[in-house]
């Protein structure tokens, strides 16, 4: 399955196991690689890395989100240089 983002404020930054728990997300909805990254520290904004599946149990709990939001593959623009 493809992974997207979501970002979740309202509160100070949450572990994974935190969000995890909030949200009834299990080992295999939500990257424990990517983690929980701050996107906004003045507003306390944090991005989580789940399956498509998953993005629509993260809502309320306290905490305002956004997304889903595409995760596109970065891959270098134009030839390779030297």
């Amino acid at each position: 399955m493809s992974k997207v983002m979501v970002t979740i404020s309202g509160g100070s930054r949450p572990t994974l196991a935190e969000v995890k728990q909030t949200f009834a997300l299990s080992d295999a909805e939500i990257d424990p690689d990517y983690g929980v990254i701050e996107v906004d520290d003045e507003n306390h904004v944090y991005s989580i890395l789940v399956e498509e599946q998953a993005a629509a149990k993260i809502s309320g709990h306290g905490w305002s989100t956004e997304g889903p939001f595409s995760n596109p593959r970065i891959e270098p623009f134009g030839p390779p240089q030297a």
